[in-house]
């Protein structure tokens, strides 16, 4: 089964609500705001790891940017909990994603240390191919943290 990531932006009330009854999580991403729930495919963890070197982990506001953020509540949601990210925190992973153009982030593209490091989804010997996949999953998250910043909203992060 392949592990997909998501973001959905929310306002940091509703972000709260979810923290208040994390019960309501599966309803709110599986049908409430299915529609608005960006797809990242499975780059997420190469996306992870081209930012922040590190596997799982990290430190600053590039680690945040797949991994971060707060559990809500147990509910497994596909792949573990959902987690949250204040607006504060999407404003500041907005700002250090805004600096990784996607050139700097294909500069970033190392084959070989994503195989040894056994990254999800291990398409790395693809090449270019697997380069251009994970550029454009990159700059869609961008667009994502940059649009909820710009718009003032909190975020949820889910791997399904």
């Amino acid at each position: 089964m392949s592990m997909i990531g998501n973001f959905l932006a929310v306002t940091q009330a509703e972000l709260d609500a979810l923290y208040a009854d994390p019960e309501a999580v599966g309803t709110v991403l599986y049908e409430e705001k299915m529609s608005e729930v960006v797809d990242i495919d499975k780059a997420w963890h190469g996306i992870h790891f081209m930012l922040t070197g590190e596997q799982y982990g990290g430190d600053g506001p590039l680690a945040q940017v797949i991994m971060g953020g707060e559990p809500i509540g147990e509910e497994d949601v596909g792949y573990g909990p959902a987690r949250g990210l204040s607006a504060l925190e999407v404003k500041a992973i907005a700002a250090a994603l805004s600096a990784v153009s996607e050139q700097q982030f294909r500069e970033r593209f190392d084959q070989a240390a994503l195989s040894e490091a056994d990254i999800y989804p291990q398409i790395w010997d693809e090449g270019d191919e697997a380069l251009d996949y994970i550029a454009h999953n990159f700059s869609e998250t961008r667009r994502f943290y940059e649009a909820a910043a710009a718009n003032g909203m909190a975020a949820v992060l889910f791997v399904s």
